[in-house]
């Protein structure tokens, strides 16, 4: 009885002892790792000025003056910002493709019905009294 008791401890101490040492390697790996990642501010400073507030209560002239501050050194500037082209009218659409209905609907379980605008009484009569009350 005592042996086993001693026996789950030691099997309880060792999967402890492996999980703890399992958690050390991850925390060492994402040590290394974030020390080894660097940004580069460079490339990503006009972005990060146009983070800023002082960016958005700019005029146009000022986030110009602001994102070619912050561009890479040889680069070259920002002249003018181009404005999203506006559509003169919406783009054409494809037509509508006529459905052809291979199958014949005698068997169908409802009636199909031919004109739309005529609307059959309902099941349902507290549905109907509702649609005839005007919904309410």
């Amino acid at each position: 009885m005592l042996s086993a008791m001693i026996g789950s401890q030691l099997f309880v101490n060792l999967i402890a002892g492996g999980l703890i040492f399992i958690g050390l390697g991850l925390l060492s790996a994402t040590i290394i790792f974030w020390r080894s990642a660097h940004p580069d501010p460079e490339l990503l400073g006009p972005l990060e000025i146009m983070y800023d507030r002082k960016f958005a209560r700019a005029d146009e002239q000022e986030r110009l003056a602001l994102r070619n501050q912050y561009r890479p050194i040889d680069a070259d500037p920002v002249v003018e910002s181009e404005a999203p082209a506006v559509l003169s009218r919406e783009p054409d659409s494809e037509p509508l493709k006529e459905v052809l209905d291979t199958f014949s609907h005698d068997d169908d379980a409802v009636d199909v019905i031919q004109n739309p605008s005529v609307v059959p009484d309902l099941i349902d009569p507290l549905i109907h009294k509702f649609h005839k009350d005007g919904g309410s």
